[in-house]
């Protein structure tokens, strides 16, 4: 076997061995995730309790002892929360034991409901279908098992008590669990910190240190920013329904307040359940429909404007990642799953940013793009969808001002285009579509007439009069993409205020205005050999001496200009420098007496 087949081979191998070993870690760990929530869930939720009290108790440390500081704020903490359980509790008692008073209310609704069925309408036929559909089952189905008889044995007083208590024990050590925890770790963050330090990067201090104050910011600006605004919604939907007449408004606005944790899907829980509790106690139709109409309202007002507002980018998380992380931590861990799915997204997104080996998680869960804009633009391009690479190349322009942004997109596009072509990668119908898009997206980002023509104006304001005027000419010098590359300076040119063409290899070359003299500057997306340069100056017919060879190259755009300039008849470096090193030179020219005419 030949050392290059070896050596594929040796890779090829190699990357299977990763897939296999990757596979595995991540089956392991779903499957400990799943086998370990009792044990992982407590402590997943003492650390998302640990980062919300955790600013509380660092201002409490300025005053008082660590201990001290922790204890009561675990405790106030603690207070708050048994108050709000009792808030809650005695309200569902209040709902359970209401709801049959208003048995006339609900007979009323009954009554309505059925009337749309009378009369032989639609609803009546549909009702129809299906109690003659039921009738056919039963029919077929047998007669009916005669019902289990079960007898009961006298049990005692301690065996109920038991039977009262089991449930609530699995709950109530929970509890006590994620309290001992809480306290422990807010004891000892420092400390836990250390460790964490010396576990994972003892090699790299700093970058360690870095990830986990990012991603302790992050999580505790979520948390705080969440349980702001979610209390704040709870209390406008209290007070807009107890406003609405609705019984137990404190409860419902709790209640819409909490599931909006859940990303997505609390919200609409929130706000389905008073609508239904709101049919049974309001009497009317409308009502209910305004409780619905209400809480809708306040969720958008909070979720579209003043989320935005106070949040800004503190996740960094797709709305994607976020929706498929709250269905995978769901259906690992069930409701608690879904609290900590946005806190865990965070941290694994924190951890791909800050560990190389786990950079893939920020690819999929950042929303930062993906793609350079020059990387996108060329996508879009080799799929034909010129409106949306026109929408990168602007977006970047005004972002970065129209030398630097148009560089950072089209400049680099073209270049990138070129090493693919270079390599064989792409196929000739991708070089045209890459070729044709330039053009249209070139059209797209052009000025207005009468924009163009001030440009014009003011680059030829500083002329002496009488002065021949130059008019560059862009000409691809190798294939298609040094094409692209030439409109690409052509247009870069004209946006300084010169008279520049673009033309493709072999085209006539246009005539030359009175008081006029052409010079041609043969376009490259890569460094051409001397023989390609020799003989593209040989087929020029007009402007022969006055050529220069114009080569994209950010390998040396910021180098010193011995390096990055005009060597010779050749002018290296990105867009900006070249149009840079152009004018220069057409300026020289048109300076002349008597510009040399090849």
């Amino acid at each position: 076997m030949k050392l290059p087949q070896l050596v594929g081979a040796r890779e090829a191998d190699a990357r299977l061995v990763r897939a296999v070993a990757f596979t595995f870690l991540g089956t392991t760990t779903i499957l400990a995730l799943y086998f370990g929530r009792d044990v992982l869930i407590p402590a997943a939720v003492a650390v998302l309790f640990a980062f919300i009290l955790s600013p509380v108790v660092t201002l409490g440390r300025r005053l008082l002892p660590n201990s001290v500081a922790v204890a009561l704020v675990v405790a106030g903490a603690l207070i708050v929360a048994g108050l709000l359980a009792v808030l809650i509790t005695t309200q569902l008692a209040e709902v359970a034991g209401s709801l049959t008073s208003y048995q006339t209310n609900l007979q009323q609704k009954i009554r309505d409901v059925r009337g749309l069925s009378e009369g032989g309408g639609a609803l009546s036929r549909f009702m129809a279908m299906i109690a003659s559909l039921t009738h056919d089952l039963s029919l077929d189905a047998g007669p009916a098992p005669s019902p289990a008889v079960h007898v009961q044995s006298g049990t005692s007083s301690f065996t109920n008590v038991a039977l009262f208590v089991a449930p609530l024990l699995h709950p109530l050590l929970s509890i006590g669990i994620v309290v001992i925890l809480v306290v422990f770790i807010l004891l000892d963050r420092d400390h836990l910190s250390d460790q964490f330090v010396r576990l994972f990067g003892v090699s790299n201090v700093h970058a360690t240190s870095e990830a986990l104050r990012d991603a302790a910011a992050r999580v505790a600006r979520m948390l705080s920013l969440q349980l702001l605004t979610n209390f704040g919604f709870s209390v406008l939907v209290g007070a807009s329904l107890f406003a609405l007449g609705m019984p137990n408004a404190a409860l419902w606005g709790l209640l819409a307040g909490g599931l909006r944790f859940v990303p997505y899907v609390g919200a609409a829980l929130g706000a389905v359940l008073p609508t239904v509790i709101a049919f049974a106690v309001m009497p009317g139709w409308l009502q209910p429909f305004l409780v619905l109409g209400c809480i809708v309202a306040l969720d958008i007002v909070i979720g579209q404007v003043v989320e935005p507002l106070l949040f800004g980018e503190s996740t960094g998380v797709t709305p994607l990642a976020l929706i498929l992380s709250a269905i995978f931590w769901g259906m690992l861990w069930g409701p608690i799953g879904l609290l900590l799915s946005t806190p865990l997204t965070i941290c694994l997104l924190v951890l791909g940013r800050h560990v190389p080996h786990l950079r893939f998680l920020q690819v999929l869960l950042g929303d930062e793009p993906a793609l350079a804009p020059y990387q996108q633009i060329y996508r879009r391009l080799i799929r034909r969808a010129v409106a949306d690479a026109a929408a990168v190349a602007l977006a970047e322009i005004e972002a970065k001002g129209s030398e630097q942004g148009f560089d950072d997109s089209m400049g680099r596009m073209v270049n990138l285009a070129e090493a693919d072509h270079a390599l064989g990668r792409l196929t000739a119908d991708q070089i045209d579509a890459i070729v044709d898009g330039t053009d249209d997206v070139l059209d797209f980002l052009a000025e207005t007439p009468e924009e163009r023509a001030a440009a014009e104006g003011s680059g030829s304001a500083g002329r002496p009069l009488g002065q021949a005027r130059p008019q560059l000419r862009c000409i691809g010098g190798r294939g298609e993409v040094d094409d692209a590359a030439a409109s690409i300076i052509a247009f870069a040119l004209r946006q300084r205020g010169f008279e520049a063409t673009s033309s493709r290899r072999g085209e006539m070359s246009p005539d030359v205005a009175e008081g006029s003299f052409m010079i041609p500057l043969i376009c490259y997306a890569s460094h051409p050999s001397d023989t390609v340069r020799r003989y593209n100056i040989r087929k020029l017919r007009t402007g022969l001496r006055r050529a220069r060879h114009a080569v994209i190259d950010y390998d040396v755009a910021s180098a010193p200009p011995s390096v990055a300039g005009a060597a010779g008849d050749l002018l290296i470096g990105d867009i900006a420098t070249i149009c840079r090193l152009a004018a220069q030179y057409a300026v020289e020219l048109a300076s002349a007496d008597k510009p040399q005419i090849a």
